[in-house]
């Protein structure tokens, strides 16, 4: 048994793929718009204009980033492999603006799901940021805020 074991992960050829930030930005948008186990047209409407407005890309690419964001995040067990590429290259603020874009996702249906919150919890952890931000995040994001 053992042997079959040791074999099977001698054999093993599948090599991650590298993820750009982009991509790992938007596993974590789409990680909260399918948290409370819906896809709202709304949240992936958010999704596409918080990608726009962050790369410039054309609506074609950035339909097909949320694709294989969609991809991705159905072919991984955890967040970290994502929360890792934005640790590595983005500053504490770019990390934050992330987590307000994430509030953002969650307010775009028209009501706060407890499982996004939770959600986002992990995810501003995982992006070592503290509680202030997180809280900071979901007030700059509200609706109330933009009024």
């Amino acid at each position: 048994m053992l042997d079959q074991i040791m074999a099977f992960f001698a054999n093993k050829t599948e090599v991650p793929l590298a993820l750009t930030v982009d991509e790992s930005a938007a596993v974590l948008l789409i990680e909260v718009m399918l948290a409370d186990n819906e896809i709202d047209r709304r949240e992936r409407d958010c999704i596409s204009d918080i990608l726009a407005r962050r790369t410039g890309d054309t609506p074609a690419a950035i339909a097909a980033c949320i694709d294989l964001a969609l991809e991705r995040r159905h072919a991984s067990s955890d967040l970290f492999q994502f929360t890792t590429v934005l640790n590595s290259q983005w500053s504490e603020t770019e990390r934050f603006e992330l987590i307000v874009d994430l509030w953002r996702v969650a307010y775009a249906d028209g009501r706060l799901d407890k499982y996004e919150d939770h959600r986002i919890r992990r995810v501003a952890d995982l992006l070592h940021l503290h509680h202030s931000h997180f809280i900071r995040a979901k007030a700059a994001a509200s609706p109330s805020a933009a009024q």
